[in-house]
């Protein structure tokens, strides 16, 4: 029994040790930890695809002549401004005009003809059914005479042969008349003679078809624009590449009169990787920049981009590409066509996003925090991540604008330890 009270005091002497050797521990890590801290903010965050591209005219066309003949006469000049389907030049071609005069004529006469031919039809449809209806008077007499003869025999009022030549002469006009209803029919079909409207309707169609394509020569010998813009070039004399063409000049089908940019505004071509080309899209924004403008930038977005990749104009490249359209919001003074202009896509552009260091996130187990600094004490707190790039993350939640966080991983912080504030230069979410 006396050894009871020694134990327990031995037991309680060992207790004492270790609550005092756990202060003491603490009490060498009581000191505060520097860490360099940031205060989260609201802000716009962007991934950019940086592109190479070229500045061009939305639409540039050459305008050619489509049939062959003499220069009549040229209305702009090199520089000029246009509208749609204004006049250009004008070509002679005096056999092309008097042959769509011919073909005019032809089917003037040919439509002439359709209603010379529907009077005839008229007048024909009257005279045979002015037949049909002669025959048919001619065989209701004869039936009748028939009838009565019939009966006048029978009463051996007349002899035999009479009644046998009046059923001759009813079958007789029932012939003539069946023939007349026949003839009526088939001229309903055919349309009454050679000169039908049916006829004179398939010459008509065939003389229009070939004064439409003459008129449409016709038609070509008017050189007009396509589309409003600036003309850009006027062809020259082929022995004189210095000087236009002139009034009598000749020129043959196909040649090439005038070339025309659409100045309505710049787009922006930039040949975007293949492998880059599954996070573009049409309507995403674009910011332009370039060495011949610097500090200047110009804004657009993703207009078209092409359906098929093609290879690398590097010919060292095995690469493919995807032309990729940019259409520009607005086309300042100091743009030229063919400046070469470095492309931003921005594949990414969220609008008050809450964003942090990437180097602030730690993962555990797959759940990914921060260490938020309340006071002077750092607290691990949970957050979820979304859209990154080289150097942030977007926090979707876990987060609120100006809460303070450890900007860097720092291996010996744990929850609820001390720590030191020092800001880092550069505020997380700082536009």
């Amino acid at each position: 029994m006396k050894r009871l009270p020694a134990l327990l005091a031995l037991i309680a002497g060992i207790a004492a040790i270790l609550v005092i050797a756990k202060y003491a521990n603490r009490g060498g890590q009581s000191a505060a930890l520097p860490v360099k801290t940031v205060t989260v903010h609201r802000t716009t965050f962007r991934t950019k695809l940086p592109e190479n591209g070229v500045v061009q005219h939305p639409r540039t066309a050459t305008i050619p002549t489509l049939i062959a003949g003499n220069i009549a006469a040229i209305y702009v000049g090199e520089g000029a401004g246009v509208a749609q389907g204004q006049l250009l030049a004008t070509i002679e071609n005096p056999s092309l005009e008097s042959t769509a005069a011919g073909s005019q004529a032809d089917y003037t006469s040919a439509e002439a003809n359709i209603r010379t031919a529907r009077i005839d039809e008229q007048n024909a449809r009257v005279g045979y059914q002015a037949q049909v209806q002669t025959a048919k008077s001619n065989l209701d007499e004869a039936q009748r005479v028939y009838d009565a003869d019939v009966a006048l025999f029978r009463n051996k009022a007349i002899p035999r042969n009479q009644v046998d030549t009046d059923r001759a002469s009813l079958e007789k006009m029932r012939v003539a008349y069946d023939q007349a209803v026949r003839q009526l029919r088939l001229g309903a079909v055919t349309g009454y003679g050679e000169n039908s409207v049916q006829y004179a309707q398939a010459a008509a169609e065939k003389a229009s078809i070939t004064n439409q394509a003459n008129q449409q020569q016709i038609g070509f010998t008017r050189i007009t624009a396509p589309f409003s813009g600036v003309i850009q070039s006027v062809a020259t004399q082929a022995n004189d590449p210095l000087t236009p063409l002139r009034p009598g000049d000749p020129v043959t089908q196909g040649q090439m009169l005038f070339t025309i940019a659409d100045t309505s505004g710049y787009i922006v071509k930039a040949q975007v990787d293949e492998q880059d080309i599954i996070n573009v899209h049409v309507g995403q924004a674009v910011i332009v920049s370039g060495q011949d403008f610097p500090g200047k930038q110009v804004f657009g977005h993703v207009a078209v981009i092409a359906p098929t990749a093609t290879r690398s104009t590097d010919a060292s490249s095995t690469a493919k590409q995807v032309l990729t359209t940019i259409r520009l919001d607005s086309s300042p003074s100091y743009l030229r066509e063919g400046m070469t202009v470095d492309v931003d896509i921005l594949t990414s552009d969220i609008r008050n996003a809450i964003t942090v260091p990437n180097d602030a996130i730690s993962n555990d187990g797959g759940a990914s925090y921060v260490f938020v600094v309340h006071g002077n004490l750092a607290r691990r707190t949970r957050v979820r991540t979304g859209a990154s790039n080289d150097s942030q993350t977007v926090i979707t939640s876990g987060l609120a604008p100006g809460e303070a966080i450890v900007a860097e991983k720092v291996p010996a912080l744990r929850d609820g330890d001390r720590v030191t504030p020092a800001p880092s230069s550069s505020p997380a979410g700082a536009p």
